[in-house]
């Protein structure tokens, strides 16, 4: 028998709290059944005050209060928690659940002991076991908290033990793509020995570092093509002076990524908060079309420094446009939650070249009406709108165009694929000059 709540408990000052709860009047409606979300009294006598309620809050949208919220649905920023994609499926195989809106309860009170970001639904830890027994890579059969954790090599090989040990521990990411076929991700974390395990497996003084491990979506040469190019098109991003967190590493089909929600000093973790930008927006389902409109909206009306985000988030649109980065839809947009109460737009991410999918993935999030034309839009209308916001953002735009316009120097230099550059030359050259007129 299944709880009839879900507790939500947030990381701040250093430890875990209980936060507040989330009642679906309907379970097997999944996350289309009305539900009530409430802060626990305890967590809002603490936080509810002026100056810390939006700071303690779970989402940028729930200031801690003393309210009973009702909706038709759950919570948006239940969403980001809720396994997807890759990660859903070995949950539904592991607990034995057909796919449907009924499994998404069980999910949630099951695959969410560690999502990204600074939440995590307490249910989901204490159904974690521990005493499970899970192949070493020596063959042997140990309880999983006693587990030597694994090799870098083992990683890169699929050794056979590590794959039992990911499945069985659940460290398959939330979140992620909406489309089908999406690349397995691993939540790992790293000790200070070297060994590699389970996120959530390490007390927080054991841990080196924290990774993403993403793999392939599927077995053909452009799925791989795709997933190598993503560690280059990170260096470009970098180059191009967009707000990157860690260099890439791509080593046999796995693809390294540094956490930037995690931050490891002194023995301790800060766990910063991460929220969609579908979340921001409070669109409670998966693969909504969303404009870019509203999603700036949401920008300036949450971040500490709305016009630096948002013409951020304008020149990311133009570097997806030239690349390729169709696979742009608000769950791959993020903002970053920090305990000082700044809210700022967080490193780019999920940045490769999926015009090369082989399932052909259309651009996800367009600009509305007359600022964009079949998937290419028109610069000069798109920073018209947002006059008001942003300073002086055609000069800042023409420089960024003259970078724009070197990208296949820049992409050779970070050693994107030939094949790439070609094909993206005539998509870099026409936006190159869109800019270079402003």
């Amino acid at each position: 028998m299944l709880p009839d709540h879900a507790t939500i408990e947030i990381y701040r000052a250093g430890r875990w709290q209980p936060a507040g709860t989330l009642t679906p009047a309907n379970p097997d409606r999944g996350y289309q059944s009305a539900a009530q979300f409430d802060y626990l009294l305890e967590y809002a006598a603490e936080n509810a005050g002026p100056d810390t309620a939006p700071t303690a809050g779970v989402s940028c949208c729930y200031p801690v209060d003393f309210d009973l919220h009702q909706h038709d649905h759950w919570p948006a920023f239940v969403l980001d928690l809720l396994p997807s994609g890759y990660g859903r499926r070995q949950w539904l195989e592991q607990l034995e659940l057909a796919e449907g809106p009924s499994s998404d309860w069980p999910l949630l009170l099951h695959g969410t002991a560690f999502p990204p970001g600074n939440l995590r639904i307490a249910e989901a830890v204490a159904a974690k076991n521990l005493d499970c027994l899970v192949p070493t890579a020596a063959g042997d059969l140990v309880p999983m908290r006693d587990h030597p954790g694994f090799t870098r090599e083992d990683i890169l090989a699929r050794d056979e033990a590590f794959i039992e040990y990911a499945y069985q521990h659940g460290i398959y990411a939330a979140g992620g793509s909406d489309v089908q076929g999406v690349a397995p991700k691993l939540l790992l974390t790293q000790g200070r020995g070297g060994a590699w395990h389970a996120e959530g497996r390490l007390t927080d003084t054991e841990v080196q570092a924290h990774w993403l491990v993403k793999r392939p979506r599927g077995t053909t040469a452009a799925d791989r093509q795709v997933l190598k190019n993503e560690a280059a098109y990170m260096r470009v991003a970098e180059d191009l002076g967009l707000r990157v967190h860690a260099k890439l590493i791509w080593e046999r089909n796995n693809l390294f990524i540094p956490r930037f929600d995690r931050r490891v000093s002194g023995g301790r973790i800060t766990r910063f908060g991460m929220e969609s930008l579908c979340s921001l927006a409070g669109i409670a389902e998966f693969g909504a079309r969303v404009l870019h409109d509203a999603l700036c909206d949401m920008l300036l009306r949450y971040c500490t420094t709305p016009e630096q985000d948002l013409l951020e988030y304008i020149k990311r649109d133009i570097v997806n446009v030239v690349l390729g980065n169709k696979d742009n839809h608000a769950r791959n947009t993020a903002v970053m939650r920090h305990e000082d109460g700044s809210v700022s737009l967080a490193p780019i991410f999920d940045f490769a070249p999926m015009y090369l999918d082989p399932e052909g993935i259309a651009r996800a999030c367009r600009w509305d009406g007359d600022a964009e034309q079949a998937g290419s839009p028109i610069w000069r209308t798109v920073i018209e709108r947002y006059q008001d916001h942003l300073d002086d953002a055609a000069t800042e735009l023409r420089h960024f165009g003259e970078l724009v316009a070197k990208l296949p120097t820049t992409m050779r230099e970070c050693g994107v694929d030939d094949d790439i550059i070609e094909h993206r030359a005539r998509a870099i050259d026409a936006h190159a000059q869109q800019l270079l007129t402003l």
